[in-house]
């Protein structure tokens, strides 16, 4: 059996971890991308296309590969967070935390009592992570909490002092939305810069894991550049809409027509 801490334990040493995004259901997507490198692979249960039926096949795909699972949940319900950990995941990241009652509220659904209010049943991670599990889960299992709102802005210094909050994790589409009314992943310039560069370093003065999703590529590293330490570089569905786009695009001359290649 892998460790299941692992990745939680290299965050906290201060290393980076890539990550990669599940949008497409079926587990060969999640086989290419665990072995294609990547440290972690977050299931994306809120805008993918998997589904919560489709969780733990996705997971058994992710555990014949080297990358760490994780789960971003579609909101704060504590059932959805429990069942994504005892499934077998080994963290979460839970968007539209706004607040430190937000904050605080996840932290505790992911932690077992006296700590928290996660029921007690790990039926498929005690059985991939071994009998320890349960002993070590309170400490090993990441909890992120998603900051993309000019609210959860207001309120960053005190989410990011929420006891147990592993890392926050910054959405740039929809934190662009709250701030300039324009979806972007591009953070590069603008205000949307500022916020995204202030995120970086209040969470690193705290000791708090700073994560972001991106595309790959210049995005990625002007991520690492920022101080970012959770790094999602693209996205399955992404990745294989940008590629077929590109040899389309040599072998026609230009780029394909049809609809635009996916935001994520």
């Amino acid at each position: 059996m892998r460790e299941p801490w692992a990745v939680a334990e290299r965050l906290r040493r201060g290393e980076v971890v890539l990550n990669g995004w599940l949008h497409l259901p079926g587990g060969v997507s999640a086989e290419v991308m665990g072995r294609a490198g990547y440290d972690a692979l977050t299931v994306d249960l809120q805008h993918g296309l998997i589904g919560d039926g489709g969780l733990v096949g996705t997971l058994q795909a992710i555990a014949t590969t080297p990358a760490a699972p994780l789960v971003r949940v579609p909101g704060l319900h504590p059932p959805d967070l429990m069942r994504a950990l005892d499934a077998g995941a080994v963290g979460v990241i839970c968007p539209m935390i706004d607040t430190p009652d937000h904050a605080d509220a996840l932290v505790r659904a992911c932690r077992y009592a006296p700590a928290g209010q996660r029921s007690f049943g790990p039926t498929r991670a005690r059985l991939v992570h071994g009998d320890a599990y349960a002993a070590g889960a309170d400490a090993g299992t990441l909890v992120f909490a998603m900051i993309e709102t000019a609210r959860a802005l207001e309120h960053l210094d005190a989410i990011l002092d929420t006891p147990g909050l592993d890392g926050v994790y910054v959405g740039p589409g929809d934190l662009s939305l709250s701030l300039t009314g324009h979806a972007t992943l591009d953070f590069r310039a603008g205000a949307v810069h500022d916020a995204v560069a202030h995120i970086a370093r209040a969470a690193a003065a705290r000791g708090v894991v700073p994560g972001i999703f991106t595309q790959g590529g210049d995005l990625a590293r002007a991520a690492l550049d920022l101080g970012y330490r959770f790094v999602t570089a693209g996205s399955d569905l992404a990745l294989l809409s940008t590629a077929a786009r590109t040899v389309l695009g040599d072998l026609r001359g230009g780029a394909p027509p049809g609809t635009p290649p996916p935001l994520y």
